[in-house]
């Protein structure tokens, strides 16, 4: 019918590629991928995580060094020691 042969449905799965292995191949390589995306993106997390504590340890000495200059540059007696 329409150009059709017979029993073509049964055969044009014969015609079709085996896959199973290339999506085997693939999903394995798809999950090395993605397990290295995973492990980059904990180990940049990690990583980010350390340098923002350390940047927030150094604005907290940096406070309080500049509270310390602000309090010395009002004592008098602090800066009788310098001259």
């Amino acid at each position: 019918m329409l150009g059709r042969r017979r029993g073509s449905s049964s055969s044009s799965k014969s015609h079709e590629p085996n896959t199973g292995t290339a999506v085997t191949a693939d999903n394995s390589q798809g999950a090395t991928v993605s397990q290295f995306i995973t492990e980059l993106d904990e180990s940049v997390t990690r990583r980010l995580n350390r340098m923002y504590q350390r940047l927030r340890l150094l604005e907290q000495q940096m406070e309080t060094l500049e509270a310390d200059v602000a309090k010395a540059s009002n004592d008098p007696e602090t800066l009788k020691g310098c001259s």
